[in-house]
């Protein structure tokens, strides 16, 4: 009885110590997580189920390959063709290169992150990583937000000067748009940092040495504040401002159906066809402005859940980490397709790049079959011979 009250009374450290170093047949740290096994301790950060890294990296390649072909799409289509160089179409096209920069930047890594315990890419990607994942997402909200004045203004003031006349002034807005993005957001290249952290029991037996990608403050109200100002300035303000923006476009086009007095000369069906072409406009910008404020939403109020209360590194959490931030990046992709079923111009030049692609690899294919049937080896006949 006196043995078992002595134990009783020990720590688990000291229960484990006494133990463990009785064990001769094995180290004692080794003889340490067999008993952690046994008495179902749970680590510091656990991994996720086989089963759910499996669906994980499936939805991860699917939205990498979707996003990439998409917004590629787009920026050829309207680099190559002038007719495509619009004003409107210069802010879609720092949409989709803002798209294409989370897709090959951030949806891989964030996958890396997410199905390994710890962080095994650098102190290098952990600074530039998060900070291109930012400047992304701010530059798509200002770019959208800026696509709303500009329609606004077009639409509802029609008599007044355009704000931005020509793509060439646009292309200087964008430039601005992305400086701006990258000075907003510039702390996240001090305060990231890689840090390591110690799984302990009781602060005595270390089980295991942890590295994490984190934000180093140097108070925690600063950190909140700052995420405050990203959610707010740079998602809800702009969000709101927005919506507002777009229901009078919609008032002036669905509700009074005004007409611009630039349009009033020509016939009726040149203007029913003005009308129905802003109407199907503004009905693929509103669609992008909604998908995009759905699809970063549960991002940003993890993000504030996050830095104002202890989250801890369960395996739950990182799994609902890594479903809101698939969810956010799944708007790469969307914006393409929204473009090809709203809009007959996108639609249009999108077929005629894939088949120009076509003709010229069966032009080749051709130009090859001829020159085969004179040269066994088409490309470079000496060297073949050489090396033969």
């Amino acid at each position: 009885m006196a043995n078992v009250t002595i134990i009783s009374e020990m720590s688990l450290t000291d229960l484990l110590v006494v133990i463990c170093m009785n064990k001769t047949n094995v180290t004692f740290q080794d003889c340490v997580k067999d008993y952690i096994e046994e008495l179902d301790i749970l680590p510091l950060v656990q991994p996720l189920p086989t089963l759910t890294v499996t669906l994980l990296i499936v939805a991860y390649i699917i939205v990498f390959i979707l996003a990439l072909i998409g917004n590629s799409l787009v920026v050829i289509v309207i680099t190559r063709r002038r007719s495509m160089r619009t004003v409107i179409n210069m802010f879609i096209l720092s949409l989709a290169v803002s798209d294409l920069l989370i897709v090959l930047f951030c949806v891989p890594f964030t996958l890396v992150e997410t199905i390994t315990v710890d962080w095994v890419l650098g102190p290098f990607l952990c600074k530039a990583l998060n900070y291109i994942a930012m400047v992304a997402i701010v530059v798509s909200t200002l770019t959208l937000l800026v696509i709303a004045l500009e329609r606004h203004h077009a639409i509802c003031y029609p008599l007044r000067a355009r704000m931005i006349k020509n793509p060439r002034r646009a292309g200087y807005v964008v430039a601005v748009l992305w400086i701006l993005a990258m000075c907003l957001v510039s702390p996240l290249l001090i305060v990231h940092e890689v840090i390591e952290h110690t799984d302990t029991i009781e602060d005595v037996i270390i089980l295991r040495k942890y590295q994490f990608c984190q934000e180093q403050w140097t108070r925690k109200s600063d950190r909140q504040n700052f995420t405050l100002f990203l959610v707010t300035l740079l998602y809800v303000i702009p969000l709101t401002t927005m919506v507002v923006l777009y229901l009078r476009i919609a008032n002036q086009l669905w509700v009074r159906k005004a007409v611009a007095p630039g349009d009033m000369p020509r016939s009726k069906a040149s203007n029913a066809c003005s009308l129905r072409y802003k109407k199907r406009a503004t009905k693929m910008l509103i669609i992008v402005v909604v998908l995009f404020a759905s699809c970063w939403l549960p991002y940003h109020i993890v993000s504030v859940f996050r830095d104002f209360t202890h989250l801890l590194d369960s395996g739950h959490n990182r799994l609902m980490l890594a479903i809101v931030q698939l969810v956010g990046f799944s708007n790469s992709f969307n914006n393409p397709i929204v473009y090809v079923f709203l809009n007959e111009n996108f639609k249009r030049n999108f077929l005629r790049t894939l088949t120009f692609n076509r003709r010229r690899q069966m032009l080749k294919g051709k130009r090859a079959g001829k020159t085969a049937s004179t040269n066994l080896f088409p490309y470079n006949n000496n060297n073949v011979a050489t090396t033969l």
